[in-house]
């Protein structure tokens, strides 16, 4: 950087700010690998495992049949997948070598460090403090569930729409977050929950002339999305929604939050309690970081943060809900908070990357659906 302010040029923020957050994006897929070498060293031959579709593991494994057939070359199961990832991984793969495979990764991983500039982005928007901004990156590459970041998974485009659109809300760009939403819908069909965070942001007094038009679009934007995809997939495959009814074939009937995590309560002391009884141990926590996010942070936050955890927690069967918790990205947010104490400063930091190497491992070896 220093060739640059020889010459008078002034260094490109995005530039400074990508270099920034570079060393939190690193160290995640260290640790990562770090997973991949643990998961090795326990696996038992005998039993079936993920560790040959390294990052191609799990989901991985159906966007890149997705991608290279089609939803007409799949199982029905297959449509439950939202195309926008799948769309942006043939794209890259026009342009870059190595199939289809690398370049869903590289969709992957590039997007988690767009997701991280935003992020640092908001974060000094919101609070004009650059070190609450690193502590925001640092919380979201070692979120425990972000392995999938790392991942052929659709959550790092998705996280960096998402982060871009509450970017955009912050600044009363209504028709443009209306179209990040609208983009994170066709990745996620928890994109549609941005309406919540926009029905929060539009709602106030604003500071600029705009029109009630632009309002309405930033908070259809996600629901349209998302929409758009179910209504084709119903009329191509001639099902009323599809996607929905084949994700409740796996996850089960919706169901009563509060039911439900009460029934957990009571799997922590049955023959359950290694599973969804550990689940239920991480939505404490999750709600403890709510209560942080709600009272420190703009409503907006805490209200898309909470709808995700609470869709998540609303079905029978609570496997991935880490990682659904981890789509309502501001969640990072309370993690940064509580990491500004002087106590938490380091706990925090380090017990998330040990969190992260066993739930990566986990995923491998099977015993983890991330």
């Amino acid at each position: 950087m220093s060739r640059w302010r020889e010459s008078g040029r002034a260094v490109p923020s995005w530039v400074v700010e990508t270099l920034g957050v570079l060393p939190a994006w690193v160290t995640a897929r260290l640790l990562v690998a770090v997973g991949w070498l643990l998961a090795h060293l326990i696996a038992d031959a005998e039993t079936p495992h993920a560790l040959e579709r390294g990052l191609l593991a799990w989901d991985g494994d159906w966007y890149r049949s997705l991608a290279t057939h089609g939803y007409d070359g799949v199982p029905l199961e297959g449509v439950r997948f939202f195309p926008g990832y799948v769309l942006l991984g043939r794209a890259v793969d026009v342009i870059l070598p190595g199939g289809v495979g690398t370049a869903l990764v590289v969709v992957s991983n590039v997007g988690t460090l767009v997701a991280m500039v935003l992020l640092h982005r908001l974060v000094v928007l919101e609070t004009g403090d650059r070190r609450v901004a690193g502590r925001a990156v640092w919380a979201l590459a070692l979120f425990p569930p972000a392995f999938v970041l790392a991942w052929a998974y659709a959550e790092g485009p998705f996280l960096a729409l998402v982060i871009g659109c509450l970017l955009l809300l912050r600044r009363e760009r209504w028709w443009w977050s209306g179209l990040l939403g609208l983009a994170a819908g066709l990745l996620r069909p928890t994109g549609a929950l941005l309406a919540v965070a926009a029905l929060c942001a539009v709602w106030r007094p604003s500071g600029r002339p705009d029109s009630l038009l632009g309002r309405v679009a930033a908070v259809g934007g996600g629901p349209l999305g998302a929409s758009a995809y179910v209504a084709w997939a119903s009329l191509h495959f001639e099902q009323a929604f599809l996607p929905i009814t084949v994700q409740q074939d796996l996850r089960g009937d919706p169901i009563d939050p509060l039911r439900r995590l009460l029934r957990g309560f009571r799997d922590l002391f049955g023959p359950d309690g290694l599973s969804d009884g550990l689940h239920v141990v991480a939505v404490i926590g999750l709600a403890g970081l709510l209560v942080v996010l709600f009272r420190v942070w703009p409503l907006r936050y805490g209200v898309f943060a909470a709808a995700c955890l609470l869709v998540a927690l609303g079905a029978e069967n609570l496997n991935s809900l880490e990682r659904y918790s981890l789509n309502g990205v501001p969640i990072v947010l309370g993690v940064a908070t509580l990491a500004g104490h002087r106590r938490l400063g380091g706990a925090i930091p380090l017990a998330s990357g040990v969190a992260l190497v066993a739930l990566s491992a986990a995923a491998w070896l099977g015993n983890y659906v991330p």
